[in-house]
């Protein structure tokens, strides 16, 4: 299945709808804004990104102190910030972006990361 047709399953997964009726209700022009806005939506992920996720921890999990506590999802960015990011003071927010660097560099360190 490709293009128009696989747009249109996209789409009306993506709004959790009917195939029919996302058809009957959505014209031409708003079809293709539709699509525009899929292939660009920062958190959707595509099989590579899965894939290089599924290396970068496999990569992290060889220099971990605990390697099942890492899992699939921390090898996946995130764009824009969750609710429970918007609670972060700045401090855990610098915090957690060195701890994450340093994973995924997979750069293993002797030394505690100075808290700023």
């Amino acid at each position: 299945m490709t293009g128009e047709t696989l747009g249109w399953f996209q789409l009306a997964s993506h709004l959790h709808l009917p195939l029919q009726e996302v058809q009957a209700k959505t014209t031409s022009t708003e079809f293709l804004l539709w699509m525009k806005y899929l292939e660009d939506e920062p958190n959707h992920f595509h099989r590579e990104d899965y894939y290089l996720a599924q290396i970068a921890v496999e990569i992290a999990r060889s220099h971990a102190k605990n390697p099942k506590r890492i899992k699939l999802e921390d090898g996946l960015l995130k764009f824009g910030e969750s609710k429970k990011d918007k609670k972060l003071g700045a401090k855990e927010k610098e915090r957690q972006a060195r701890q994450f660097f340093t994973l995924m560099l997979s750069v293993p360190s002797k030394r505690k990361l100075p808290d700023a």
